[in-house]
């Protein structure tokens, strides 16, 4: 029987190391002139090489193992945050008796299965020496603390919780279903729909951010139409800008969503309520008269929608919107703002890409998929912008 596992390094291998430094020193080296793009770009490249490497390294029989057991990893991950072990450490130092005992969980199941596998992650620092069993926050875990400015604590619980457990099925949810059989009902806990709201806000926060910096959103003609606009979290983000002031907006979504929202932006952002407006809606109504949509506006955009939908189903949404838009007496443009897969997608894009279909059937597609969609609606493609975001956005106009 032949190992699986190398007996050194391939050339390869070394090749990958000798990539991995040139990169990693070009994006640190400050007179490199690289526009913040190419940075972006460049570190998704080094996620690749250090896949690459590991791989080369291990062999096909490790790598494949840790691959599988990584799940142990995150759901290690999801342990500790749930439990708030970075916020009953907070600042200081706390042992293992104490956070077991604020915890309220067995110790055993603190050190070995959970604090130990994320120490070797680089979350936590144990004080001292190995085996202490005292343990201080360190810049990864920082981010687990509930009150911590770019937490991702609910983030964490979400994926840990309902998308772990989304995954683990997914095999029985790909396959046919037998004649009456029926879906488990969803959950009425109040608490999953908050966490819920947290999780997608920190993750766009954490992943988009810069959605609302490198696109020129300051081009388009105003007022803006957001279809499925949800509580407004791109507006939030746009409103912030000050070379955005001149733009106004309309967010277009269910009833209870858009109460939801209109409670929110007057409970953070009242002042901005002149400029943001609500309109009830629903973009797969039977009629376009019964969707709602604005008509004749000179943008509109819709994101974060498309991916939720089957392709017949993102066609009728499409048309729905080239309706309203051939209401206008002026050209109108269309911006579908979704994350594509690409050949240089990243590790989360990926993972991300999963989840979405286990919780939902949602689907990632590649930019060739959604202009084929785009183009089956009505619309020409005018341009593709990829920016340092999952997200990429797509410009259209009707024909």
């Amino acid at each position: 029987m032949t190992s699986s596992l190398p007996s050194s390094v391939s050339p390869d291998g070394i090749i990958q190391a000798q990539q991995l430094l040139q990169l990693v020193t070009s994006i640190s080296d400050p007179t490199s002139g690289l526009d913040p793009l190419s940075v972006w770009n460049a570190k998704i490249q080094i996620q690749h090489i250090c896949g690459k490497i590991m791989q080369s390294t291990m062999g096909p029989l490790e790598y494949t193992v840790l691959l599988a057991e990584s799940c142990q990893e995150s759901q290690s991950l999801h342990f500790v945050t749930s439990l708030g072990i970075a916020d009953f450490i907070g600042d200081g130092e706390a042992t293992l008796a104490t956070l077991s005992e604020k915890a309220g969980v067995l110790p055993q199941f603190l050190v070995s299965v959970t604090m130990s596998c994320v120490l070797g992650r680089g979350y936590f620092e144990e004080v001292g020496c190995f085996g202490s069993r005292v343990y201080k926050n360190n810049e990864l875990s920082q981010i687990l603390r509930e009150t911590h400015p770019t937490s991702v604590k609910a983030a964490v619980g979400f994926i840990g919780d309902e998308g772990f457990r989304a995954a683990s099925r997914l095999l029985d949810a790909a396959k046919v279903p037998s004649p009456g059989q029926k879906t488990l009902p969803a959950s009425n806990q109040v608490w999953r729909s908050e966490r819920l709201g947290k999780a997608m806000l920190q993750l766009h926060t954490s992943m988009n951010g810069h959605v609302s910096e490198d696109f020129p959103w300051h081009e388009l003609n105003s007022p803006i139409v957001d279809v499925g606009g949800g509580i407004g979290s791109l507006e939030m983000s746009l409103v912030a800008h000050e070379k955005y002031s001149h733009l106004e907006f309309l967010i277009v979504d269910l009833p209870k969503t858009i109460a939801a929202g209109k409670n929110i932006w007057t409970a953070r952002l009242p002042e901005m309520l002149k400029r943001v407006s609500f309109v009830p809606g629903n973009f797969m109504a039977s009629t376009f008269e019964e969707s709602n949509i604005p008509e004749g506006k000179p943008t509109y955009v819709i994101r974060h929608v498309l991916h939720d939908w089957k392709d017949d189903e993102v066609v009728f949404i499409l048309s729905q919107v080239r309706q309203a838009m051939l209401s206008s007496k002026s050209s109108c443009r269309l911006l579908v703002v979704e994350m594509l897969l690409q050949p240089t997608s990243s590790r989360f894009v990926r993972t991300t890409s999963m989840q979405l279909l286990a919780l939902n059937n949602g689907v990632t597609r590649t930019q060739q998929e959604i202009e084929n969609l785009v183009c089956k609606a009505g619309f020409r493609v005018e341009t593709v912008t990829h920016i340092r975001a999952l997200d990429s956005v797509i410009e259209a106009v009707a024909i």
